[in-house]
């Protein structure tokens, strides 16, 4: 088990230094210069804009910055932005956590709608009930989750009127928090939740049909028994990786629903920094959120000798 454990952590922090570098090269193949953001005149001098990138340090090699950079990181330093007056680190404290909170309340949404449907598909396999849940979870996969929460905004905005744009922080009330970000977590939670519903039939179909089910059977266990006690759980190490996988891309892929509710969260601040060339900011929101989600498989990664001890055995 150490092992396996120190092989999974290693590899988690190669993927992290090979993101940086990916992050830090595409940020600057982005069209545009931050330094045009200090100058209020459509065609600067080379002068003034040399002078410009001369003191925000953009005229060193990429090598200095990305050393600068990640030392900054190594030491709790994430520095400031070039385009806005803040400071990066004060702005991941203040965004992160309700990227966060969307993210997770969505996904804990998903797995409570997406995994008891699954469940019941299966247990219902041919039936109306299982075409309808097969149904319906093709649909929602197939509308992505902007395009929902965009109609849902326009639908109010022509009838009910209610207020779903917006935030409140979890410092102001944990249920006023909660019921501000509700409609965007549905949104999003829709989608997730039909991908767990289609993964988790297929997998407790599959278990279904084993050999220690019938055993079970035979034995006079109840069908609630055999599905709670022996399929999920042997079908579970697929659904549980579906879980992380989305879970990390749910907390980055909230970047449009995040500007369609006006939610301050991780989104919004990646789309401000893109549209400034800000790329000190966008490098640093890149890898913040690869390293969430590398951060979230290797829980993952760690999860499966847990549900299955057959897998310390072959670690």
């Amino acid at each position: 088990m150490t092992s396996y454990l120190v092989r999974r952590i290693g590899t988690a922090v190669m993927v992290i230094v090979a993101l940086s570098f990916i992050a830090f090269g595409m940020v600057r193949l982005i069209p545009g210069d931050p330094a045009m953001v200090y100058l209020n005149v459509n065609d600067p001098s080379p002068e003034a804009l040399a002078q410009i990138r001369s003191e925000l340090g953009l005229d060193r090699s990429w090598f200095v910055q990305y050393w600068d950079w990640m030392s900054g990181i190594l030491t709790g330093d994430l520095g400031s932005s070039l385009t806005r007056p803040y400071e990066i680190g004060e702005q991941l404290a203040t965004r992160l956590p309700a990227s966060l909170q969307l993210a997770v309340c969505a996904m804990i949404v998903a797995v409570a709608l997406g995994v008891p449907a699954g469940v019941i598909a299966a247990v219902r396999s041919g039936r109306p009930a299982d075409a309808a849940i097969r149904g319906t979870s093709f649909v929602l996969l197939a509308i992505p989750a902007f395009v929902i929460g965009t109609v849902v905004i326009l639908v109010n905005s022509m009838t009910l009127k209610l207020p779903l744009v917006g935030y409140v922080p979890l410092s102001e009330g944990v249920f006023r928090s909660i019921a501000s970000i509700a409609v965007p977590v549905v949104v999003l939670a829709l989608s997730m939740g039909s991908m767990l519903a289609r993964y988790t039939r297929n997998t407790v179909i599959d278990a279904l049909a084993q050999d220690y089910v019938r055993t079970a059977r035979a034995k006079g266990a109840s069908s609630t028994r055999i599905v709670i006690r022996h399929t999920l759980r042997n079908g579970l190490i697929p659904v549980v990786t579906i879980i992380g996988v989305q879970l990390g891309a749910l907390i980055g892929g909230t970047i449009v629903v995040e500007n369609v509710f006006a939610i301050p969260g991780m989104g919004s601040m990646l789309v401000e920094s893109i549209n400034s060339t800000d790329y000190p900011v966008i490098q640093t929101c890149v890898l913040v959120l690869g390293a969430i989600y590398v951060t979230i498989n290797l829980a993952v990664d760690l999860l499966y000798p847990l549900i299955d001890p057959r897998i310390r055995a072959v670690s």
